[in-house]
């Protein structure tokens, strides 16, 4: 069997598992699929592709791309393959059980950029990425809310910066980049006003006139840290401070501060504290 044409009726895919999110822009969809008879991976999208070999090895796999590598190409744990928009792409794949993400990405992203076709791509950045994004697509909880869109816009910001290629455009020198001290008291207040609530990243740039990647940056470099991190830090301390100074049960301290969980929260204290919220309390 040849690498689909377009002249024979493609095989069937036997997909044993598919999840997707959209975040900030970009569709990531998770995929297991079982390739132990020859299969065909095609794609043609208006929108730029890449995949993600995330697990599992194949026997065999030749490739047929438009204006890009071809021929035979084993996929190995964290290789990235990129298919710009508009490309033919298709694959013939054999082997055992594999997965893998595919994150649609809208050619916006680029401008008027090229992105260059990549077949086997090592990217140990966009992998880590990848999965650590793979193990929150279910948590519930405004802290893993906010993980996953920070995490997102990293995704976003990373395959920008590092796939054209022509270099992005320099920014004018006279825009501001900072949080001023005015603006870092009007994110702390929104945390502080927020810290049972799902918080949203782009809700939160707003609040200082910032898109989400610019406040990104800004937030790092004005309190060292993430969004994500200094929120968990703030409920700690606030969980800290209910536990030494009320009978309320750790449960409803639990759900006060914005876990979605109580067993989240006593792992979540554990792991900043030292102790339990129970030992926390009676040594209070």
């Amino acid at each position: 069997m040849q690498v689909w044409d377009g002249q024979r009726e493609r095989s069937d895919r036997a997909v044993v598992s598919a999840r997707g999110v959209q975040l900030q822009g970009l569709d990531f969809r998770f995929v297991a699929e079982t390739v132990t008879k020859p299969t065909d991976w095609c794609f043609q999208e208006p929108h730029h592709v890449f995949v993600i070999h995330r697990r599992g090895n194949l026997t065999s796999m030749e490739i047929d791309f438009q204006s890009g590598p071809s021929g035979r190409c084993l996929p190995r744990v964290g290789d990235v393959w990129v298919i710009p928009a508009e490309h033919r792409y298709a694959a013939l794949a054999q082997g055992a059980m594999v997965s893998f993400c595919e994150i649609a990405v809208p050619t916006e992203v680029f401008g008027d950029r090229e992105l260059i076709p990549r077949v086997g791509y090592a990217d140990i950045l966009l992998h880590r990425l990848v999965e650590r994004l793979a193990g929150l697509i279910h948590q519930d909880g405004a802290a893993a809310t906010l993980f996953r869109q920070s995490l997102a816009e990293t995704v976003q910001l990373h395959i920008a910066e590092h796939y054209p290629a022509q270099p992005r455009p320099t920014r004018p020198a006279n825009v501001e980049h900072d949080l001023d001290q005015r603006a870092q008291q009007i994110v702390i207040d929104y945390l502080h006003s927020e810290l049972d609530s799902r918080i949203d990243l782009d809700e939160l740039a707003a609040t200082v006139d910032m898109t989400a990647s610019r406040f990104l940056s800004a937030f790092a470099a004005a309190f060292g840290t993430t969004p994500h991190q200094y929120l968990i830090e703030q409920r700690i301390a606030r969980a800290k401070a209910l536990l030494s100074a009320t009978a309320a049960s750790i449960t409803d301290i639990s759900m006060s501060v914005g876990f979605s969980t109580p067993s989240h929260f006593a792992t979540t204290f554990k792991q900043r504290v030292g102790v339990t919220p129970t030992v926390y309390r009676n040594n209070s």
